[in-house]
């Protein structure tokens, strides 16, 4: 009785496990930009790019964050996600954020850290 009790919880088990492995995989396509300043750049500096490259096709910008006992937080408080942003869209993205002179640059990859 315990064997086919076994065999019948198995299926479940499995499923389970699939699932899981889903729910673990799932930050995979969470793709985001995140922008760097220069060292001079001021929090009015973040807020002020914050607000001229939100307007994008395909990107969504992330809450600014400008209250943090952590400077690397504040450093790295300008962020877009761009999980279905296309080529084109990305691009208008990195013209925009190339404009203001306190960007120094920009990663982009997933978020699946955060």
């Amino acid at each position: 009785m315990r064997r086919v009790t076994a065999v019948r919880g198995l299926p479940l088990v499995l499923a389970g496990l699939v699932l899981t492995g889903c729910k673990q995989t799932a930050n995979l396509s969470k793709q985001e930009v995140v922008v760097t300043f220069g060292t001079g750049a001021t929090q009015a500096d973040h807020a002020r790019v914050w607000a001229l490259c939100q307007h994008i096709d395909g990107t969504q910008v992330e809450p600014l964050v400008t209250k943090s006992k952590y400077p690397a937080t504040l450093r790295s408080n300008v962020r877009f996600r761009v999980d279905h942003a296309t080529n084109f869209q990305l691009q208008q993205l990195f013209n925009c954020l190339k404009k203001d002179v306190t960007v120094a640059g920009y990663t982009s990859g997933d978020s699946s850290d955060n």
